[in-house]
């Protein structure tokens, strides 16, 4: 008999619980121009601030491509925050996503978008994150991503 310690296995499941959404909540609705596209988009925040949902307006100029897939975007983004999802970690996988339209926008803070994706993680970075978190990402106004 060797004086080891056997090991065990332990399988760890996570319990993953889904944040139930304010049936009131306050929030904002931003227009914005990409490359000369038009975007609406609404962010509803919960009672203490945080931003818990995304969506598009039904009606809009988009295409129907254009349209489904950013409205598959939001909502599977809307869907990562219910669940917990860090909001800093959404924003760092979807910020330089390019893709047309790319170019300059009507956002004072946010000058250019390389897409639509790209302009709606900086907004939610320059609206929801702390300054010293948008230093970190490089989405602070006149700052560079930090390698």
């Amino acid at each position: 008999m060797s004086g080891s310690v056997g090991i065990a296995e332990v399988t760890v499941t996570p319990t993953i619980t889904r944040r139930r959404l304010p049936r009131v909540r306050s929030g904002q609705r931003i227009s914005a121009s990409v490359g000369g596209v038009d975007l609406e988009v609404i962010m509803d925040l919960d009672n203490d601030g945080q931003l818990c949902d995304i969506h598009l307006p039904e009606s809009g100029p988009h295409g129907s491509f254009q349209h489904g897939m950013l409205s598959a975007y939001v909502s599977m983004m809307s869907l990562a925050l219910r669940y917990g999802a860090p909001l800093e970690e959404i924003v760092d996988r979807f910020v330089h996503t390019r893709f047309e339209p790319s170019g300059y926008t009507d956002a004072p803070d946010i000058p250019r978008a390389a897409s639509v994706v790209d302009y709606l993680a900086r907004r939610i970075a320059l609206d929801f994150l702390p300054r010293t978190r948008q230093e970190i990402l490089g989405i602070a106004p006149g700052t560079r991503a930090v390698a």
